[in-house]
Formats: C-alpha cells, structure tokens, sequence
C-alpha cells in the first residue's frame, strides 16, 4: 500500500513537469521565462530556494540570472567563480548532488554574502541544448531539511531538460524581434529608392530634377547599406560571434588619432576641440580596432550635434583600477524624457530640424563593445547646454 502511495506521488511530480513545460515553452519573454523556472524548480523539489545561472555568450562568466525570495535581487548579476561547483557543473555539464556544502571546498559563498540566505544543500543541474551548456539551474536546501534523494535529481533533470529549450526559444525570439525591427527600418529608404527610380523613369522631368533625384537614390541607398552594416556588427556583438582582439592600448595615443581623424569635419564647423590627456596614463587592455570604433562614435556625435562656434572637450583621467574617458559637447543636448532610451536600437530622440540622421544604431554598438570590454558607459545632458558622454574601462584584461 505504501509503495502505491509513494509511485502515485511520483507520478504527481512528473505529471506537475510536464504541465509546467507547457507554460514555459508558451513564454517567451526571457525574464518572465526565468522567473517561472526557478519558481517550478523550488515547487517541485519542495525547497526553500532556486536559483538560474546563465553563461555569458561575450565573456564565458557563470552569473546569476534569477532566483527565488526577497533578495533575488541582490543576488542577480553576481557572477560566480570558474572553480566553483556551479562552475564545475556547467564546465563538466554534470548534476551535483552536496548534502552539506560546507564540506565541499567548491562551493563558493559570493551568493549567500550578497542576499544574506545561508545554503546547507543543494542540487546543481547543467542547463544543456544540443551539447551546449547554456547555465546551471540549482535548488537549495529542503524544507523538512531531510537529504535529496534521485527523484529530486530526476525530476529536476526533467525540467532542465525542459528549461533549456525554452530558454533557447526565448533567446530566438528576441533574436527574431530584432530582425523584425531591422526590416521595420529597412522600409524607409527602400520606399525612397524606389520612389524616386520610378520618377526617373519619365520623360518630362527637367535635367536640374534628375539630378536632385539621383543624389536622392544615392544618399538612401548609402544609408541602407550603412543600416545594413552597423545591424550585422550589433547582431554579432549580442550573440558573443565578435571576438575581441585583447592587447595594451594606449587610449590617449588612440584619442589623438580619433581627433586627428575629425579635425576636417571641426575645421569646416569652425568648433574648438581641447583635449586633457595627463602623462603616465595606464594601458587599457582592449581591442584597439573596438575601442576606435566607440570613440569615433561619440566624437562624431559631438562634432555632428554641435553648431557653428561650439565647443567639444575631450579628457582621459584615472579612475582606480580604469581609465576614464569623458567627451563633452555644447551642442543642442538630450530632452530629459529620451535620456533613459538613447542606447536602445533604432532609437532616434524626436527632431524637427533635420539634426537626427544616421542608423540609430550607433549608441547601442558602443555600449555593447564597451560592456564587452568590462566597461560601463554613463550620459549626462541639458537641452541648450549639451551632452556628456562618460566611459571607463578597466586596465586589467576582463575575463
């Protein structure tokens, strides 16, 4: 009878697996995704906490993602490190079973520190797609306290199993929201393009319109073909495919050079351009073709958004264990409202007077090679009196 009470249970949990891979395989937004899964591995194993690390496509580092509590907030981003026994897990992508983690020198405690829970036990389950280990999903310590048992460890594999899938489906469906943006952007100059060919077409327009027409054709099929480019670098920098090309840099030897490069475009606008660059400044480690990139980036912004007489400042100074790097505008500045988007894709702040051209691209491709970089990237801005873009990045390689 007893033994018909405990497969009968069994049964339950399993059947309680599969509704659940339902709902998540229906989910597509990845915080969302990960909130449930953490939630349905505490309920299943009847624990007292679950947490979801994921793998960082850019850098390789174990991080948490989500978890379960009060302070699941705390606990978030918190990366873990690679010889610790979630970092074991995902490396060797086999389950870990530890009754008493205080007796495994794995276990690392950065978690516990951060959220102020104490761990006793737990069970590590690699998050596996196709020989591909995307994270490592844990449950901690059992309410009634008693050891974990194989149908914990099965029925968790059961819905890592599950997870895994959905996670990737997730992942696919913001991949696929930003080619859907992408040809949502694409419409514009192609409308333009064709537009205008078809006015070429006719016989009755004089030569002065002809001309206006092809210089039409050409400037939106330029800005195409640069849409087209600067969309393909950001798709490879989200999903980690661009490497980092890691050496010394020497960020003010690589600003001189930025500034050289714009002078032209200063000279023609008739701005002054200063730089404060200290002697004896630390190497960044970095991809010197990236960093280049980033500043071009926001040099150009600052020659573009400032008018005739303005005035763009430039400085590099320490900053602990990075450099900083600061480039600041007179220009016509950043409405307050659209300063929390400004690095999002295809964001363009609303402009009447023809100032906002280019892919709307640009920023977001910065702040993926600076975060790539281990860096931060912070604005600052007043309209009528400017803009000031900040970025520091370490002088120890990142991970």
């Amino acid at each position: 009878m007893a033994h018909t009470a405990e497969l009968s249970a069994r049964l339950a949990r399993f059947r309680r697996v599969l509704e659940l891979s339902r709902v998540l395989n229906l989910t597509l937004d990845l915080p969302a995704l990960l909130d449930l899964i953490v939630k349905a591995a505490r309920e299943i194993t009847t624990t007292e906490a679950s947490s979801i690390l994921l793998t960082d496509p850019k850098t390789g580092e174990l991080y948490f993602e989500a978890a379960t509590g009060t302070k699941s907030e705390e606990v978030k981003r918190v990366v873990v490190p690679p010889q610790s026994l979630a970092g074991w897990v995902a490396r060797e992508g086999k389950v870990e079973v530890i009754d008493d983690v205080s007796r495994d020198p794995r276990f690392s405690r950065v978690a516990d520190e951060q959220s102020g829970f104490r761990t006793r036990a737990l069970i590590a389950v690699p998050l596996q797609l196709k020989g591909r280990t995307l994270g490592v999903l844990e449950v901690v310590n059992r309410e009634d306290d008693t050891p974990f048992n194989q149908e914990d460890v099965d029925v968790l594999r059961s819905l890592a199993a599950q997870a895994a899938v959905a996670i990737a489906n997730a992942r696919l469906f913001q991949q696929s929201d930003l080619i859907s943006e992408m040809v949502h952007e694409l419409r514009t100059p192609l409308t333009s393009i064709v537009a205008y060919s078809e006015l070429l077409t006719r016989t009755d327009i004089k030569p002065d319109q002809q001309r206006a027409f092809v210089e039409t054709v050409l400037q939106e099929a330029t800005r195409l073909t640069a849409m087209i480019n600067d969309f393909l670098d950001l798709a490879r920098l989200q999903s980690g495919r661009a490497r980092m090309a890691y050496e010394p840099v020497d960020i003010c030897a690589l600003l001189r050079d930025c500034i050289s490069v714009m002078m032209p475009q200063v000279h023609q606008k008739n701005i002054s351009l200063h730089f404060e660059m200290p002697a004896d400044m630390p190497l960044v480690h970095g991809d010197r073709g990236r960093l280049k990139q980033v500043l071009m980036n926001l040099l150009g912004n600052a020659v573009k958004y400032t008018g005739s007489n303005g005035h763009v400042h430039t400085a590099v100074l320490p900053a602990n264990t990075s450099v900083q790097v600061s480039v600041q505008d007179t220009g016509r500045g950043i409405p307050e409202r659209d300063l929390p988007h400004i690095f999002e894709k295809f964001y363009r702040v609303q402009d009447s007077e023809g100032w906002a051209t280019g892919t709307g691209l640009g920023l977001s491709i910065v702040k993926e090679i600076v975060e790539a970089h281990g860096g931060q990237i912070d604005v600052e801005s007043r309209v009528g009196a400017g803009t000031t873009f900040t970025l520091k990045l370490p002088t120890v390689r990142p991970s």
